[in-house]
C-alpha cells in the first residue's frame, strides 16, 4: 500500500517539456513581433548575437540551423509563432501568431507578410541587426509601432511619412532610419524627402539604398535648403556611407 502511494507522488519526467523562456528567446520574438517577420537566418543571426556565450558558438555570429530550429519548435507547435516557406530552395519565415503577440505583450495588430513584402522587410531587418551590433545601447523603434502611435489631428489632410524605423540615441536624439530599395516617382521622392525634412523630431534622416537609388534621392534632397541637406546620410545596403 505504501509502495503504491509513492508511486503515485512521483512526478513525470517530462513534465516542464515545451516552450520555456530564456532571456535571448524572449529578445528574439519580441524583435520578431515589432519587426512584423524575422527570415530564418536574421533569427540565427540575433540568436547568435543574444547569446549568453557567444563566444562559444562554432560559425561566429550565428547560431547553427539544428540549434535554431530546437529554440523555435516549442513556439511554433504551441501556435505563437508561425513558420512558412514563400519561394522554393529558399529559407522560410517566422512571425508571431495573434497569440503570440499577445502572449509577449506586444501591442500591436497580427501582421502576416507576402511575397511582395519580403524584399524590403529583409532589408530593414538587416538594417536594425546591423546598428544592433554597432549601437547596442541605442534603441531601435520600428515603423509597426510608430503606425500604432499615430495620431493624425482633425485638421490635417494626411498624416506626416512615418518613416521605416527611428533610432534613439542615448543622447536622447532621434534618428529616421529609411530603407528605399525600389526607385520611386520623382515627385513621391520629393515628398518623402521634403516630408522627412519638415519633421522636428528628427536631428538626422539615415537613408539606406542600393547603389541604383542614390541618383534620385540625392537629386530630391538637393532641393532642400542646405541646412536641412545636412541631415541626410546615404548609406548602402552593408552601412558604408555613399561618398558624393
Amino acid at each position: 500500500m505504501l509502495e503504491r502511494e509513492q508511486e503515485s507522488l512521483v512526478i513525470p519526467s517530462r513534465l516542464n517539456k515545451g516552450a520555456q523562456l530564456t532571456p535571448r528567446t524572449e529578445s528574439l520574438l519580441k524583435i520578431d513581433g515589432e519587426q512584423g517577420a524575422l527570415c530564418f537566418d536574421q533569427a540565427q543571426r540575433w540568436l547568435g548575437l543574444l547569446s549568453p556565450a557567444a563566444h562559444r558558438i562554432k560559425d561566429a555570429g550565428i547560431l547553427s540551423t539544428e540549434r535554431t530550429r530546437k529554440v523555435l519548435r516549442p513556439w511554433i507547435d504551441q501556435g505563437l509563432v508561425q513558420y512558412k516557406v514563400f519561394y522554393v530552395r529558399q529559407r522560410g519565415w517566422l512571425w508571431l501568431t495573434s497569440k503570440g503577440l499577445k502572449y509577449f505583450d506586444i501591442p500591436l495588430r497580427y501582421y502576416e507578410p507576402t511575397p511582395a513584402t519580403l524584399s524590403h522587410l529583409y532589408a530593414v531587418n538587416t538594417i536594425r541587426y546591423m546598428i544592433a551590433v554597432r549601437r547596442p545601447a541605442d534603441t531601435w523603434r520600428s515603423e509597426r509601432f510608430l503606425r500604432a502611435e499615430q495620431h493624425t489631428p482633425l485638421q490635417e489632410s494626411k498624416p506626416a511619412h512615418l518613416p521605416d524605423a527611428e533610432l534613439i540615441r542615448t543622447n536622447d536624439t532621434v534618428i529616421a532610419i529609411e530603407c528605399e530599395m525600389t526607385v520611386k516617382s520623382e515627385k513621391r521622392l520629393e515628398e518623402i524627402v521634403f516630408d522627412l525634412a519638415a519633421n522636428k523630431r528628427y536631428n538626422a534622416v539615415w537613408y539606406f539604398l542600393p547603389p541604383q537609388g542614390k541618383s534620385a534621392i540625392t537629386t530630391a534632397i538637393h532641393k532642400l535648403p542646405l541646412e536641412h541637406q545636412q541631415r541626410f546620410m546615404l548609406y548602402n545596403l552593408k552601412g558604408e556611407v555613399y561618398t558624393q
